[in-house]
């Protein structure tokens, strides 16, 4: 099913406006996570379970976040 189409039951279709949208287009590409990147234009994103929406998050969290949280954030787990 194609981005455009209304999501069937269990799908979510979010619309990211991030610093990099096609960071993030092509991180999510790799995941198979569906998502159409257009010039000057929001991100829609297709989830399908809670899978999907954890590997969203991650993603989003790692393209906003700035580089002194994400260090202090590696740190953190490799103490662990």
């Amino acid at each position: 099913m194609g981005i455009d189409k209304w999501p069937s039951e269990g799908e979510k279709i979010f619309n990211i406006s991030a610093w990099d949208p096609w960071q993030v287009y092509h991180w999510l590409q790799t995941l198979d996570i569906e998502c159409k990147c257009s010039l000057h234009q929001l991100l829609p994103v297709r989830i399908e379970g809670q899978d999907q929406l954890l590997q969203l998050w991650i993603v989003l969290r790692w393209v906003k976040a700035s580089q002194g949280c994400l260090i202090a954030w590696l740190e953190t787990c490799w103490r662990v």
